[in-house]
């Protein structure tokens, strides 16, 4: 009876519109799943129902069925699933106590990011390609569609669809809710991972899996900001971790039934994307090798791999890139990220005691550790050769070789880190019990504030919230099915497809491809910035503005309204350090790494182009400008007033503290300053730190 009324409570939540409801009824399925497979229920099934839901999306749409209809199979499964399953209401004293640890561990995942989440779209393509993905399947109602428009990637059609197809079905199959389908299962995968990392460890030892479970939300390369971007990546370190644990089983007990399982599983990883699926059957076959137990790692290889086969779109040429690709990046394939990579997983970011317990483990495993252990330290070390070869030797090894970069090989170790750290302190545990502990407490403590910016710096330079999204929305109201351009990169606008139906053209300087302009002015960018520099169309009429976002009528001419006078208003000092909506164009704002700088107190907006824009109002007169600024000596900054030269100026000293005067009448109104110097690059970029307007004495 038990399992029937959570099978319709899951029924029910599946067919709401809210990502997050429907997200908790794929993990009430799920467990439903684990009881008939006689596995840990509570933990495992979370993972289960998001991996059979996503087959079941994959499925359908492979038959030629719309995906919508996965909603009306997983209902089914569920009830069929209630009406069999007898759910025992006792749960052991022991896994009481450890289930608390996992919600401790769960919980401060949120505390050390500060229980703070925009919505993510990072500031280069990757969240905006998933999504694009995502949009093209609720749109086609097929995870198999072979055309786009010309404003999604093209490549979007032959990309893994696993990720895609599970963020579809937690958006309900509704275009507005893709973003809030990709947080809900992002924020789920944060409180999920230390359950996972438990399981992993506890079948080696339990104390390895409380470890484990607490060192997870304190593990730096989960704080990188890459992984800000990769979010199907990250979803596969929960299916990584989850593929581990039915390994494991399969070792132990040896049934068929966790052995396939166990090659769904890793094949729905795979499907999401194959790099972490090349770690985790290294894994799997150190691990089978070492307990001679090859008939586990034959069976879930030829399942996962016809999984992958049957689902992948354009299967056989990923199968055969894979063979021979060898890609390598200078920027990330060299000594100098090698060391740095690892320093910040293990030294900086208050890692020191964790890293050690890392490499105690790594020893002794090798040396005394039972089959899991050495594999799990064997796969580690396999990632590091990978990172050696492609910065040293550039050895084409088949499969190996075709990940990306060394970044991107050691950030697959991600979720292995924690559970080797565990068998560190596990190692120390057993020695000395109080200085286990010490080391993990200590090791919180000293990390908790360097982890803390790092989130905060990666998730702040996420280019949506939900007010961006009402903005977005708004915009769509407005312009209906006319066309609207924007700029395609560093851009909320690019989102306009994706959150609505209203189509975009990327921005070129042929401003009659479209009636309105969509602009975000608040900083986006990297080593580039954001193409479009507000200045320019200050003449045109102002149809909706919100916190630096723009749309633009370029039909019409107009006045900056008063919203924008009102946002932009200085009472006579712009302080990047107290807010950057004034820097507007040129500066790099939103992004890890100045996020990060400001974060610590850095009060330096940073220009990295030839010619740069700060925009203001005032409500009163004044008669002189005072800049403070930093630059390379020697070079000339050109100084320009609402479009009028006011100064040329030579920078004195070596990136120092700088003031520059500019005797100018400054009236009532909307202005703006243009900042222009040949040759400025990230490299040689100038800073900008105050700027104050001010009245000439008596």
């Amino acid at each position: 009876m038990r399992g029937l009324i959570l099978a319709i409570i899951s029924v029910i939540l599946i067919f709401t519109s809210s990502p997050y409801a429907i997200l908790l009824g794929l993990l009430i399925f799920g467990y439903l799943i684990a009881h008939r497979l006689d596995v840990e229920p509570l933990l495992s099934g979370p993972g289960l129902g998001i991996v059979i839901s996503t087959l079941t999306v994959l499925a359908i749409s492979r038959v030629g069925i719309d995906v919508s209809f996965s909603r009306i199979i997983i209902a089914a499964l569920a009830l069929l699933l209630g009406i069999k399953v007898d759910i025992k209401g006792k749960i052991e004293r022991e896994k009481i106590l450890d289930f608390g640890m996992i919600a401790i561990s769960s919980l401060l995942g949120l505390v050390v990011r500060s229980f703070y989440f925009l919505l993510p779209d990072y500031r280069a393509a990757d969240t905006w390609f998933h999504a694009s993905k995502v949009k093209m399947i609720i749109s086609t109602g097929t995870v198999y569609f072979s055309h786009v428009p010309g404003y999604f990637s093209a490549q979007i059609i032959k990309y893994p669809p696993g990720y895609h197809a599970l963020i579809a079905l937690l958006s309900g199959f509704k275009g507005e809710n893709i973003i809030y389908g990709m947080n809900s299962l992002r924020i789920f995968e944060i409180l999920y991972l230390p359950a996972l990392a438990y399981l992993v460890g506890r079948e080696i030892r339990r104390e390895i899996g409380i470890f484990a479970a607490l060192l997870t939300n304190f593990s730096a390369l989960y704080y990188y900001f890459v992984q800000y971007a990769l979010l199907p990546a990250f979803t596969n370190y929960m299916i990584f971790l989850l593929s581990v644990y039915f390994l494991e089983v399969a070792m132990r007990d040896r049934g068929i039934k966790i052995s396939i399982m166990l090659g769904i599983t890793s094949g729905i990883m795979a499907v999401v994307h194959p790099y972490q699926y090349i770690l985790f059957q290294a894994t799997a076959f150190f691990t089978t090798i070492l307990s001679k137990n090859r008939k586990v790692f034959l069976t879930q290889l030829i399942l996962s791999a016809s999984v992958f086969l049957v689902f992948t779109p354009f299967s056989t040429e990923y199968a055969v890139k894979g063979i021979l690709m060898n890609p390598r990046f200078s920027n990330k394939d060299n000594p100098n990220f090698l060391i740095s990579i690892l320093r910040y997983s293990f030294v900086d970011n208050g890692q020191i005691l964790f890293g050690l317990s890392l490499i105690l483990a790594l020893i002794l495993s090798l040396m005394r550790g039972g089959s899991i252990e050495k594999g799990l330290s064997l796969s580690f070390l396999l990632i590091i050769f990978m990172m050696l070869d492609k910065t040293y030797l550039n050895i084409r090894i088949p499969y190996l070789s075709a990940v990306w970069n060394s970044e991107r090989a050691f950030m697959l170790t991600t979720p292995l880190i924690p559970i080797l750290e565990g068998i560190g302190l596990n190692y120390i545990f057993k020695v000395k019990k109080e200085l286990a502990a010490i080391f993990l407490v200590v090791g919180m403590m000293i990390s908790y504030p360097y982890l803390r910016i790092e989130h905060l710096a990666s998730e702040s330079s996420y280019l949506l919230d939900p007010e961006v999204v009402d903005f977005i929305k708004e915009v769509s109201r407005i312009a209906g099915n006319e066309t609207v351009m924007t700029a395609c990169e560093f851009d909320s606008g690019r989102w306009i497809p994706i959150l609505t139906e209203t189509p975009i053209v990327c921005y070129s300087k042929n401003i009659s491809e479209a009636r309105y302009l969509y602009v975000d002015t608040r900083g986006a960018g990297e080593i580039e910035v954001y193409p479009i520099n507000i200045v320019n169309f200050l003449d045109r009429r102002v149809v909706l503005f919100r916190d630096g976002l723009w749309l633009l009528d370029l039909n019409k001419h107009g006045k900056p309204t008063g919203d924008v006078l009102s946002y932009y208003h200085t009472n006579g000092t712009i302080s990047y350090i107290k807010d950057t909506k004034w820097f507007v164009y040129g500066w790099v704002n939103k992004n890890y790494a100045t996020m990060k700088l400001r974060l610590k107190g850095f009060p330096y907006a940073i220009m990295i182009v030839n010619t740069s824009s700060i925009l203001f109002s005032t409500s009163e007169s004044f008669d002189r400008i005072e800049i403070r600024i930093s630059g390379k000596k020697g070079r000339a900054l050109e100084i320009y007033l609402d479009g009028e030269f006011i100064k040329r100026y030579e920078f004195k000293t070596e990136y120092g503290d700088e003031r520059i005067v500019l005797k100018v009448r400054v009236d009532p109104g909307m202005h703006y300053l243009i900042l222009y110097s040949p040759n400025t690059t990230y490299k040689i970029p100038i800073g900008v730190k105050e700027i104050m307007l001010k009245r000439e004495g008596p």
